[in-house]
Formats: structure tokens, C-alpha cells, sequence
């Protein structure tokens, strides 16, 4: 079985505790393919943890570009139905 293409959406130090538990083989299986957020200042925040992570402002491009095979939302609760 090969690795699962994984998008998140949102950014937060929650994804970047979840990324770490990929990067340090704590959760196998995964391969963290893009991140996106409408908030164009944290593009900068993402490439200072993550260079090597495309990051997107559109989520349709975000599943389109990169094949995404399943998707984590870090934003809060309450905007999940938005």
C-alpha cells in the first residue's frame, strides 16, 4: 500500500504538531501533500516549518494540483459547514 495524499486546511500549532508526528513516523501511512488557507499571511509561517509543502489559497486547486486523497480541517468548529 502505498502512502495516503493528505491536504489539510487551516494552520495552526496543531498541524504543526501533526506534521511533525508524520515527519517523525509516529502516524505512518500519510503523506502531507499540500496545506491550504484563505489567510495569505500565513504562506509565509507554512514555508518557514514546511518548504518542501505546497501551499494554496484556493482548495480546489489545492485538490486539483495535488491529488489529494483525503482531507484534515484544523479550523475551528463552528466555520467546518463554510
Amino acid at each position: 500500500m502505498g502512502l495516503l495524499r493528505l491536504g489539510i486546511v487551516g494552520w495552526n500549532q496543531e498541524v504543526n504538531d501533526y506534521i511533525s508526528f508524520i515527519n517523525d513516523g509516529l502516524i505512518q501511512n500519510l503523506n502531507v501533500v499540500a496545506i491550504f488557507d484563505k489567510d495569505p499571511s500565513i504562506k509565509r509561517i507554512v514555508y518557514y516549518h514546511y518548504p518542501d509543502i505546497p501551499f494554496y489559497h484556493s482548495y480546489k486547486e489545492m485538490m486539483y494540483n495535488e491529488n489529494v486523497e483525503a482531507v484534515l480541517s484544523f479550523h475551528p468548529s463552528l466555520l467546518h459547514s463554510k
